[in-house]
């Protein structure tokens, strides 16, 4: 059995991908042998939290948008593949294209700020709180 943890914005397939890691609001958790999914809310929005949440679920991969240097270590000690897929798609589609070997191993971080793994000028709403601390 293999579980996929995607990071989208709402509770639903079609939800925006999160544009980032440790701040998604909601975990796709799709199990890709039974076509199953499972909506968690991410209490914590923190990187390590999502991970040991992912982890929790027995994912064996996760596909993000974007993530930071300590969520990326955090991933990896717990053996869990990272993905990145592009901002502009649902949890679906990013799905689908790790189905069809089309992501790309997430081998470094997304570039952002140590310490955050995020822009709070790029980030909206909610994101962009809990990011920032306003």
């Amino acid at each position: 059995m293999s579980k996929v943890a995607v990071m989208i914005s709402d509770n639903n397939v079609k939800a925006q991908m999160s544009a980032h890691f440790g701040k998604a609001e909601w975990v796709m958790v799709a199990d890709t042998e039974c076509d199953a999914f499972d909506f968690l809310k991410n209490e914590a929005a923190g990187g390590k939290s999502v991970v040991e949440l992912v982890a929790s679920q027995k994912c064996t991969d996760a596909i993000f948008s974007e993530i930071g240097n300590g969520a990326l270590t955090h991933l990896r000690s717990a053996g869990i593949r990272g993905w990145m897929a592009p901002a502009n798609i649902s949890g679906q589609q990013a799905l689908e294209m790790f189905e069809h070997l089309r992501l790309q191993a997430a081998d470094t971080a997304s570039g952002r700020p140590a310490g955050h793994g995020c822009c709070c000028a790029k980030q909206a709403g909610a994101e962009a709180t809990s990011c920032c601390g306003r």
